[in-house]
């Protein structure tokens, strides 16, 4: 079982991408660790900002989560157990 991600988006307010499916896809296998890179979100929405991610999902406890990191940071994302 994996987590399950709802949404995920990656930018500045007025100018992010959906990044929802990359996320999902990196947290198969129970990967919980998200490196925020405009390399690994695959791209730059905001040139010259300073971004962020934003990601809402559902941890292996059934209940909903939430976690924010900036671009050059890395983000855990918790199972909830």
């Amino acid at each position: 079982m994996t987590l399950r991600i709802v949404t995920a988006s990656y930018g500045i307010p007025g100018h992010y991408a959906d990044v929802t499916k990359q996320i999902q896809d990196k947290v198969e296998g129970n990967n919980r660790h998200i490196d925020i890179s405009n390399d690994s979100m695959g791209g730059d929405p905001a040139v010259g900002h300073l971004k962020q991610l934003s990601v809402v999902y559902f941890g292996l406890d059934g209940g909903p989560h939430a976690a924010v990191g900036t671009e050059g940071a890395t983000i855990v994302l918790e199972h909830g157990l």
